[in-house]
């Protein structure tokens, strides 16, 4: 049996771990890699003890998500066992550099860890602070006109990473919607499932984001990606190797506002579209690159888009 004391250094061969491992510095090479002084927190509502306890290990997880936001500081990571989990609130984050991650954080395994908004009245999450990151979380969104995740709903937010997530819509309006009045920047969401939100998988008012290697199905009257540039200039955005089935029924792949950014700071290039009223509109900024490079329907294959505008 091999007992470790207040060591350092390297450790060299195969250590096999009998119980759960809680590192409270930081884990580099696994995925996860938290700031001096920083914490990670635990939340799960199956542990064999149904009683809350200080959050700081699986062992003594918190019970709620709600919880664990309201012990978290700027760049805590925060680990979410798996469950659904019906919160009673909005969970609002505020923290700096907050990471919070379900059970599956690799490809399109988003993992069973579910946010559900029964009780919720109203949107699941808000963000409103800079490099926040979320993954491996299921969206479950039944409550109606609510959002999945909405950011800069009070600032102008920089650097929020959402990936590898699952959201389904359920009643829920838009899967992840950034608002009108504050500048989302350097928003990236990928490898995410989008499931029949009623107005739109992502609506995207921002400026140096990125969509890429998502995939959206879209139901009648919604949208897939909504580049809504209802705010000040908000150019440099990338929305490429995209994935987007629809309905057929006045629904609408990727729709590009008729006010858009600057000239040359939107790319939409390389989604592949399918089975939409309208695959992509092709209003552009006179000197804009909006480039669908894939489409196909029911009776072709995949094919250059002879709409797509370069």
């Amino acid at each position: 049996m091999a007992t470790f004391g207040r060591v350092s250094g390297d450790v060299t061969g195969s250590v096999n771990f009998k119980d759960s491992v809680t590192a409270s510095q930081g884990i580099s090479g696994v995925g996860v890699q938290v700031v001096r002084d920083s914490n990670i927190w635990y939340v799960d509502k199956n542990k064999s003890n149904s009683s809350t306890g200080d959050g700081l290990s699986w062992k003594e997880a918190f019970l709620t998500v709600t919880e664990a936001i309201a012990a978290a500081g700027d760049y805590d990571i925060i680990m979410i066992g798996q469950g659904v989990y019906s919160e009673a609130a909005t969970l609002a984050i505020t923290q700096t550099g907050l990471k919070i991650f379900g059970s599956g954080t690799s490809g399109l395994i988003w993992g069973p860890t579910s946010l559900k908004s029964d009780t919720c009245a109203d949107h699941l999450i808000t963000i409103n602070a800079n490099g926040v990151e979320i993954a491996g979380l299921d969206f479950i969104c039944n409550t109606d006109e609510k959002d999945a995740i909405r950011v800069a709903t009070t600032a102008a937010i920089y650097k929020t990473h959402i990936h590898d997530c699952h959201f389904g819509g359920g009643s829920g309006e838009y899967g992840i919607y950034t608002g009108d009045t504050y500048d989302s920047v350097d928003m990236h969401v990928e490898r995410c499932k989008f499931y029949n939100y009623a107005t739109a998988g992502i609506r995207h008012n921002g400026t140096r984001c990125s969509y890429t290697d998502n995939v959206f199905f879209v139901p009648a009257a919604g949208i897939g990606i909504d580049c809504a540039q209802t705010g000040a200039n908000r150019p440099d955005t990338v929305i490429i190797r995209n994935y987007i089935i629809g309905s057929n029924s006045t629904d609408t792949g990727i729709k590009i506002a008729s006010t858009e950014p600057t000239d040359g700071t939107l790319l939409v290039a390389n989604n592949v579209v399918t089975n939409c009223s309208t695959n992509i509109t092709q209003d552009k900024s006179d000197a804009g690159v909006v480039n669908n490079g894939t489409y196909a329907n029911g009776s072709s294959f995949a094919q250059v888009d002879p709409n797509a505008a370069g």
